[in-house]
């Protein structure tokens, strides 16, 4: 499967849908973002927010239009590995040790980094 991206608030949806681990209906996501967020947003725009992500193959509506539940087709975890499976190829040419080395800013780290590194390395070669 490519790699399909979110936008911020696509993302912001999803992270609701995983968050509570059962199907949502779409007043429940209407009221969460109204009361604990400082979004704005009207009805239509989250309705094309969760069209969109079923266009994507991301999420799934049952039921009928006014009762539907929406809930997610992939799991976080899968999610943010395509997620940075992609900004690896796309920023790096696929090289950790490059966007290590971007990350650090050029950097010396310190040695507990390093030998946190080391151990993450050697758990990878391992397996």
């Amino acid at each position: 499967m490519s790699f399909i991206g979110l936008s911020d608030a696509e993302y912001e949806v999803m992270e609701l849908l995983w968050s509570k681990g059962r199907p949502l209906c779409f007043r429940e996501i209407m009221e969460h973002f109204e009361n604990n967020t400082d979004k704005d947003w009207k009805k239509q725009t989250l309705n094309t927010f969760l069209f969109r992500m079923q266009q994507k193959g991301l999420i799934e509506a049952e039921g009928a239009k006014r009762y539907r539940q929406y809930f997610p087709l992939v799991s976080r975890e899968a999610y943010v590995s395509q997620e940075s499976n992609s900004f690896l190829k796309k920023h790096f040419q696929g090289s950790v040790a490059r966007m290590l080395l971007a990350f650090s800013g050029g950097s010396r780290i310190s040695k507990e980094d390093a030998a946190e590194l080391k151990k993450i390395i050697e758990d990878w070669e391992e397996k």
